[in-house]
C-alpha cells in the first residue's frame, strides 16, 4: 500500500444536528460510502485517504474543522497532560522554524480551564522541541503554521493535528458583515434542509451582508467550500503532497458552472446591509448574477410563485431587542408568504419557538441548530396556492 492509498482516522466536526447532512455530503464529494464513516455527537468519524481528506476540506460547506487525532489517553491532572504531551514526536510534526497555536475544550474533567490546559500542552511541546533540536518554536495566534487541538472531557484527553485552517466556516468571501452575521456552514445547512439544488428560483428578504445569497450560489454553481480561501490549513503539514492536492483542485474546480441571471436574489430594508452584500457579491464570480435591493418585503410589488425562500428574519439587537416587533415582523412575514408567494417552499430561522405562531401556518419539518451562541430553530414551511384573509390564520 501506498503512502497515498494508506487510511487514517479523521474527526470531521459540525454544529449540532448537522452530523447525517455531513455524512451525505461527504459521499457526494467522493468519499466513498465504505470508508466515510459514521456520525457521532458533533460530527463525523471517517478513515480517509489524503486524497480524501483533501477533498473534504477544500470541498465540504458544512464541516467545521478536519482533525487527525494523535493519540488519545486518560488525563486525570496537569501533570499528566504535560508529560504524555511531552513524549509526542513533535519534532516530526512540527519542523524548525515553523508556528504553531493550540485551541482546548474542557469539559467535565479535573482541569477546568480550557485556557490553562492549553497553555499545559504548549509547554509540553516547547520544552518537547527545546530537548530534541536546542530551540524554542514560536506560537503564532492569527496564522499559525501549524494548529493543535485538545479536547478534554471525563478526563479523557485527545491530540489532534488541524488539517483544515481553523474553523472552516469562514469561507473568505465576506470582508464586509453585518451585525450578529449569519455563519456561513449554517446557511448552508438551511440549503439543504430546504432541498435547494439550484433549479428553482431562490430569495432571502432578509439578506443581511448576503451569507445565505453567497451560499445559495456556491450550491448552484458546484463551488468549493475552500474555493475562497488562501489556504486549506494542510499545506504546512510534514504529510503535504503537492501533487494530490493539485489533483483534488484541479477535479473539483472542473465541476464548476456558471451561475444563472436571475436565479438568486435578496433584499433589506437596512441600506448597509444591502451595501455589504452588494460588496461582498462583488468581490465573487457570481457579480452580475445576484441582485439585492433595497426595501421592506411589506412593500414589494409582484409576486414570488414558486420560489424557494431561505432567510435569517432579524431580531434581537438588529431590532433593538423590541419583543413585540419581533412578533409583528414574522406575523407580517407569514401574511407576506400566504398573500406573495403562493406554491413557494420557505425555511426560516427562529431565536426563539415563541415566534413560530406568528407565522401563518405549520412547519413540514425543521431542526434546531447552533448560530454562535444562541440555540435557534430552522423551519420548513410549504405555502399552499391558496390566498386567505389577513383575520385567518392555521
Amino acid at each position: 500500500m501506498t503512502p497515498e492509498e494508506k487510511r487514517h482516522p479523521f474527526f470531521i466536526s459540525c454544529a449540532r444536528n448537522l452530523e447525517n447532512m455531513l455524512l451525505a455530503e461527504l459521499k457526494e464529494l467522493g468519499v466513498p460510502e465504505a470508508s466515510h464513516g459514521k456520525a457521532v455527537h458533533l460530527g463525523v468519524e471517517a478513515e480517509l485517504t489524503r486524497e480524501e481528506v483533501y477533498r473534504v476540506v477544500y470541498g465540504s460547506l458544512l464541516a467545521s474543522r478536519v482533525l487527525r487525532p494523535l493519540g488519545s489517553f486518560e488525563c486525570p491532572d496537569e501533570n499528566t497532560l504535560y508529560e504524555t504531551a511531552a513524549d509526542f514526536n513533535w519534532d516530526a510534526l512540527i519542523r524548525p522554524g515553523q508556528t504553531f497555536k493550540i485551541s482546548a475544550s474542557v469539559a467535565d474533567s479535573a482541569l477546568t480551564h480550557s485556557h490553562y490546559a492549553a497553555l499545559k500542552l504548549k509547554d509540553a511541546i516547547v520544552d518537547s522541541l527545546r530537548e530534541a533540536r536546542g530551540e524554542r518554536p514560536d506560537v503564532d495566534k492569527d496564522n499559525p503554521d501549524i494548529r493543535i487541538n485538545l479536547f478534554l472531557h471525563r478526563d479523557q484527553a485527545t491530540i489532534s493535528l488541524y488539517y483544515s485552517d481553523g474553523i472552516m466556516h469562514k469561507r473568505g468571501y465576506r470582508p464586509h458583515a453585518v451585525e450578529a452575521p449569519l455563519k456561513e456552514n449554517l446557511a448552508a445547512a438551511m440549503l439543504r434542509l430546504a432541498r435547494w439544488d439550484g433549479s428553482e428560483p431562490l430569495r432571502d428578504f432578509f439578506c443581511g451582508s448576503g451569507t445565505i445569497l453567497l451560499e445559495a450560489a456556491m450550491v448552484a454553481t458546484h463551488t468549493p467550500g475552500g474555493f475562497f480561501r488562501n489556504v486549506q490549513g494542510f499545506e504546512a503539514l510534514p504529510d503535504f503532497n503537492p501533487e494530490t492536492w493539485d489533483k483534488v483542485k484541479l477535479d473539483l474546480d472542473a465541476k464548476i458552472i456558471p451561475l444563472k441571471p436571475g436565479l438568486i436574489g435578496g433584499a433589506d430594508i437596512d441600506s448597509s446591509s444591502v451595501l455589504a452584500a452588494r460588496a461582498n457579491i462583488k468581490a465573487t464570480p457570481f457579480h452580475g448574477a445576484i441582485s439585492v435591493g433595497l426595501g421592506d418585503f411589506r412593500k414589494l410589488d409582484g409576486n414570488f410563485e414558486g420560489s424557494v425562500i431561505v432567510t435569517n428574519p432579524p431580531y434581537g439587537v438588529r431590532v433593538g431587542g423590541d419583543e413585540k416587533e419581533v412578533h409583528k415582523l414574522y406575523e407580517d412575514f407569514g401574511y407576506f408568504l400566504k398573500t406573495k408567494c403562493p406554491g413557494s417552499r420557505a425555511v426560516i430561522l427562529f431565536p426563539d419557538p415563541s415566534y413560530e405562531k406568528d407565522i401563518w401556518f405549520k412547519p413540514t419539518r425543521g431542526m434546531f441548530l447552533d448560530n454562535g451562541a444562541l440555540d435557534v430553530r430552522a423551519n420548513v414551511y410549504e405555502v399552499k396556492s391558496v390566498q386567505r384573509t389577513a383575520d385567518s390564520k392555521d
